[in-house]
């Protein structure tokens, strides 16, 4: 699961990244069936860690046990074919602990891909370390405003950097990094609480873990619907609409610090929101008519 360098950061580069980070620091991507870490699984991780005295590379492809959809190998092309004699999931993410150690991640909105990993390291019993997590999308939201998004995509290539290979795990990854270090650049010194402020996102083991059979009745049906991205109607007791069902769209069930999340986009504002699962009343399934209308801006 180790590889030599293909790609790596210049001496400069280097040497930035251990002015702020002087253990060092790991960037990590993954590839997924899906966005829900408890309906989906991981099929590709990669891992690049710089460290004082050398850089290295993690990466593999998972053997999910269940179908790739096709919606999600037309994204990141990886197939069953190319997945079934793959490790799983227990093996590849033991050998990512034991690489990560207790080093400072990163990872290109890394909500999502931490998400995944420590769901993964709950399930087989696996000791969550003491990392900081760092987020390159939203630190770059602050030093990169003239950028019209901050998708890795749209980032690369205005800040000219390679991607050959994107949505596939050790290409995004170096992405995410070589973008996270123009960042730093920007950033200036690590005296700066800019990189705190605006990259930090937490620590691992802040997490808890997002147990949906202890779901109550009313809400077991989230997990079908999320799998299908399905537009619902939802009574939620917080927020500037509490106690009255808005139209969201279902993106993913998400263990986060701040507690047990589904994120959905607000068909009223247009907005993707993290709704809390404790404050979630009711859920209920719209008319065919309502649903077109509310979709009509897409």
């Amino acid at each position: 699961m180790h590889s030599a360098i293909e790609l790596d950061l210049s001496p400069e580069e280097r040497a930035l990244v251990l002015e702020f980070f002087p253990r060092g620091l790991i960037a990590i991507d993954l590839e997924t069936t899906g966005l829900s870490p408890l309906v989906d699984r991981i099929i590709e991780v990669a891992a690049m860690k710089i460290t004082p005295t050398h850089s290295e590379v993690f990466q593999s492809l998972v053997n999910p046990e269940i179908a790739i959809p096709p919606h999600t190998t037309d994204i990141h092309h990886i197939t069953d074919e190319m997945v079934i004699n793959a490790p799983k999931s227990e093996l590849v993410l033991r050998g990512l602990l034991d690489f990560m150690g207790e080093l400072p991640i990163v990872a290109h909105n890394a909500k999502f891909d931490l998400g995944f990993i420590v769901m993964g390291f709950q399930k087989w019993h696996l000791t969550i370390g003491n990392n900081d997590i760092y987020c390159s999308c939203k630190l770059a939201r602050h030093t990169h405003m003239e950028i019209k998004n901050h998708k890795l995509a749209t980032l690369v290539q205005e800040l000219k950097i390679p991607l050959v290979n994107h949505h596939r795990a050790f290409d995004d990854a170096f992405a995410s990094l070589k973008v996270f270090v123009d960042s730093l650049k920007r950033t200036k010194t690590p005296e700066s609480p800019i990189l705190k402020r605006y990259g930090h996102l937490f620590n691992l083991n802040q997490f808890e873990k997002l147990e949906l059979e202890n779901l109550p009745e009313h809400l077991g049906i989230l997990e079908k619907l999320v799998k299908e991205a399905a537009v619902i109607e939802m009574k939620y007791s917080g927020g500037n609409h509490k106690n009255v069902f808005r139209p969201v769209k279902l993106t993913s069930l998400m263990n986060t610090p701040e507690g047990n999340i589904l994120s959905a986009r607000c068909l009223w504002s247009e907005l993707q929101k993290s709704f809390k699962l404790n404050k979630i009343i009711e859920v209920r399934t719209p008319s065919a008519t309502d649903i077109q209308k509310w979709l009509k801006k897409d």
